[in-house]
């Protein structure tokens, strides 16, 4: 006689991309203080270029996996070349169900701003949202000596800031600085 088996339902295998350093450290340590269930790997945060990641996210989809792409805008604005591809790929992936395109403006740091700062001012580029950033997080660097501690993720965790940052960036959503990171933090806290 055959074994009958209950229906249980699986989780999707949830997988992070993006494009540098930042972002990889960021959500290394969200899964680790949270307990964030997604995967993540450091190869995938290599210096992306949108070509790279649009491979990345089909490989992933073809092994039925659910896919977030974490990147920075700024680079679109200044070449028309490099703003024609994000359009092109946000057009292809835009309305998957299987995918959740996380772009910021100017940089990942206008995400890390809302933790502190209702704002959506116009920032000329992510050197100077960084400044911005640096009155909250005096010590704040892309280098791998800062990234590479968690002290700066744990002071944005702190006093339900990142519930505030999710508020603000989907108010501020289609404006000249914007982060659709709050999608990717809503999905993986599901």
């Amino acid at each position: 006689m055959r074994k009958v088996r209950k229906n249980v339902a699986t989780r999707q295998v949830v997988h992070i991309v993006g494009e540098g350093l930042t972002e990889l450290f960021y959500f290394s340590y969200l899964k680790r203080l949270l307990g964030y269930r997604y995967s993540i790997s450091p190869r995938l945060f290599e210096n992306n270029s949108i070509e790279k990641i649009e491979k990345k996210i089909k490989e992933l989809l073809d092994e039925d996996v659910f896919v977030i792409c974490v990147f920075d805008a700024d680079v679109s604005r200044r070449s028309d070349a490099e703003n024609k591809k994000m359009q092109m790929l946000k057009k292809k992936y835009g309305n998957n169900a299987n995918v959740i395109l996380c772009d910021s403006l100017q940089s990942i740091e206008y995400w890390f701003l809302l933790h502190f700062e209702d704002t959506c001012r116009h920032f000329q580029d992510s050197a100077s949202t960084e400044r911005a950033l640096r009155q909250y997080l005096p010590a704040y660097s892309k280098t791998r000596k800062y990234l590479e501690k968690d002290k700066w993720v744990k002071e944005m965790l702190a006093e339900s800031k990142m519930d505030k940052a999710c508020e603000l960036a989907e108010k501020y959503q289609g404006m000249d600085s914007y982060s659709e990171i709050y999608k990717a933090i809503r999905k993986v806290a599901e």
